[in-house]
Protein backbone atom coordinates (compact mmCIF):
# COMPACT_ATOMS: atom_id res chain seq x y z
CA UNK A 1 0.00 0.00 0.00
CA UNK A 2 2.99 2.12 0.84
CA UNK A 3 4.86 1.73 -2.19
CA UNK A 4 1.44 2.26 -4.46
CA UNK A 5 1.17 5.46 -2.25
CA UNK A 6 5.00 6.50 -3.10
CA UNK A 7 4.23 5.80 -6.85
CA UNK A 8 1.02 8.29 -7.01
CA UNK A 9 2.81 10.92 -5.23
CA UNK A 10 5.77 10.99 -7.51
CA UNK A 11 3.82 10.43 -10.86
CA UNK A 12 1.49 13.41 -10.19
CA UNK A 13 4.37 15.61 -9.20
CA UNK A 14 6.32 14.81 -12.26
CA UNK A 15 2.98 15.54 -14.56
CA UNK A 16 3.05 18.55 -13.02
CA UNK A 17 6.85 19.81 -13.31
CA UNK A 18 6.24 18.98 -17.18
CA UNK A 19 2.96 21.22 -17.32
CA UNK A 20 5.31 23.97 -15.58
CA UNK A 21 6.48 26.75 -17.76
CA UNK A 22 8.58 30.16 -16.43
CA UNK A 23 8.00 31.84 -20.09
CA UNK A 24 4.78 33.92 -19.61
CA UNK A 25 5.57 35.87 -22.41
CA UNK A 26 4.36 33.04 -24.86
CA UNK A 27 1.05 32.30 -23.14
CA UNK A 28 -1.70 33.70 -25.54
CA UNK A 29 -5.01 34.49 -23.68
CA UNK A 30 -8.03 33.70 -25.71
CA UNK A 31 -9.86 36.48 -24.61
CA UNK A 32 -13.30 36.34 -26.73
CA UNK A 33 -14.91 35.14 -24.12
CA UNK A 34 -14.00 37.62 -21.50
CA UNK A 35 -16.55 40.18 -19.86
CA UNK A 36 -15.02 43.88 -19.71
CA UNK A 37 -16.50 47.20 -18.35
CA UNK A 38 -17.09 49.65 -19.92
CA UNK A 39 -15.42 51.45 -17.40
CA UNK A 40 -12.52 53.93 -19.94
CA UNK A 41 -9.11 52.92 -18.62
CA UNK A 42 -5.89 56.04 -18.41
CA UNK A 43 -2.69 55.58 -16.81
CA UNK A 44 -1.53 59.31 -16.01
CA UNK A 45 1.57 61.03 -14.40
CA UNK A 46 0.98 63.83 -11.99
CA UNK A 47 3.94 66.18 -12.06
CA UNK A 48 4.44 68.34 -9.05
CA UNK A 49 7.56 70.17 -7.09
CA UNK A 50 9.21 68.93 -4.07
CA UNK A 51 6.48 70.44 -1.81
CA UNK A 52 3.82 69.30 -3.85
CA UNK A 53 2.72 72.58 -5.91
CA UNK A 54 0.97 71.14 -9.35
CA UNK A 55 3.75 71.55 -12.37
CA UNK A 56 2.16 72.92 -15.59
CA UNK A 57 4.30 71.43 -18.62
CA UNK A 58 4.03 73.97 -22.04
CA UNK A 59 4.43 70.50 -24.02
CA UNK A 60 4.37 66.85 -23.72
CA UNK A 61 5.18 63.55 -25.66
CA UNK A 62 4.69 59.63 -24.47
CA UNK A 63 7.07 57.80 -27.42
CA UNK A 64 7.62 54.59 -27.60
CA UNK A 65 11.66 53.91 -26.09
CA UNK A 66 12.80 51.37 -29.07
CA UNK A 67 11.19 52.55 -32.44
CA UNK A 68 10.88 56.53 -31.13
CA UNK A 69 7.00 56.14 -32.64
CA UNK A 70 5.40 58.89 -31.03
CA UNK A 71 1.65 57.60 -28.92
CA UNK A 72 1.15 60.61 -27.44
CA UNK A 73 -2.99 60.90 -27.10
CA UNK A 74 -4.40 63.91 -29.03
CA UNK A 75 -6.13 66.37 -26.79
CA UNK A 76 -8.04 69.65 -27.37
CA UNK A 77 -7.21 72.91 -26.07
CA UNK A 78 -9.33 72.68 -23.71
CA UNK A 79 -7.90 69.34 -22.16
CA UNK A 80 -4.69 70.48 -22.31
CA UNK A 81 -5.23 73.16 -20.29
CA UNK A 82 -7.13 70.94 -17.48
CA UNK A 83 -4.06 68.71 -17.78
CA UNK A 84 -1.43 71.95 -16.59
CA UNK A 85 -4.05 73.23 -14.46
CA UNK A 86 -4.30 70.04 -12.40
CA UNK A 87 -0.64 68.05 -13.52
CA UNK A 88 -1.97 65.66 -14.40
CA UNK A 89 -0.76 64.72 -18.18
CA UNK A 90 -2.17 61.20 -20.20
CA UNK A 91 0.30 58.50 -20.51
CA UNK A 92 -1.23 55.39 -21.67
CA UNK A 93 -5.12 54.69 -22.34
CA UNK A 94 -7.50 51.73 -23.56
CA UNK A 95 -7.39 53.21 -26.78
CA UNK A 96 -4.10 51.06 -27.32
CA UNK A 97 -5.19 48.62 -25.65
CA UNK A 98 -6.01 46.40 -29.31
CA UNK A 99 -2.22 47.12 -29.88
CA UNK A 100 -0.83 45.93 -27.28
CA UNK A 101 -2.92 43.24 -25.68
CA UNK A 102 -1.16 40.50 -24.15
CA UNK A 103 2.14 42.44 -24.82
CA UNK A 104 4.26 44.63 -22.91
CA UNK A 105 6.24 48.04 -23.76
CA UNK A 106 8.49 50.46 -22.45
CA UNK A 107 7.43 54.21 -23.08
CA UNK A 108 8.91 57.16 -22.19
CA UNK A 109 7.16 60.46 -20.73
CA UNK A 110 9.14 63.76 -21.60
CA UNK A 111 7.49 67.12 -20.46
CA UNK A 112 8.70 69.90 -21.08
CA UNK A 113 8.38 73.66 -20.18
CA UNK A 114 10.04 76.75 -22.80
CA UNK A 115 10.87 73.69 -25.04
CA UNK A 116 13.71 72.67 -22.22
CA UNK A 117 13.32 69.14 -21.24
CA UNK A 118 12.26 69.09 -17.44
CA UNK A 119 10.80 65.47 -17.25
CA UNK A 120 11.69 62.20 -18.95
CA UNK A 121 10.69 59.27 -17.44
CA UNK A 122 10.48 55.37 -18.26
CA UNK A 123 7.42 53.12 -17.74
CA UNK A 124 6.71 49.54 -18.68
CA UNK A 125 3.04 49.11 -20.09
CA UNK A 126 0.87 46.67 -21.30
CA UNK A 127 -2.92 45.38 -21.68
CA UNK A 128 -4.69 42.47 -20.62
CA UNK A 129 -7.67 41.63 -22.62
CA UNK A 130 -9.64 44.96 -21.48
CA UNK A 131 -7.33 47.92 -20.16
CA UNK A 132 -4.09 49.20 -20.20
CA UNK A 133 -1.90 48.40 -17.47
CA UNK A 134 1.13 49.82 -15.63
CA UNK A 135 4.04 47.10 -14.86
CA UNK A 136 6.65 49.31 -14.25
CA UNK A 137 7.21 53.15 -13.45
CA UNK A 138 6.40 55.51 -10.69
CA UNK A 139 2.95 58.06 -11.99
CA UNK A 140 4.37 60.74 -9.35
CA UNK A 141 6.78 62.73 -11.19
CA UNK A 142 9.01 65.36 -8.56
CA UNK A 143 11.07 68.11 -9.95
CA UNK A 144 13.52 69.66 -8.14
Amino acid sequence: MYKICLISVLFSSLILLMNCSDDDNNVAIDCENIGCTEQFVTLMVNVRDASGVVISLDAFEVVITETGENITREVSDQEFEDFRQNGTYPLFGDELVERYRNKTEVIHFRGFIEDKEVVNSSYKVGADCCHVLLINGDLNITID
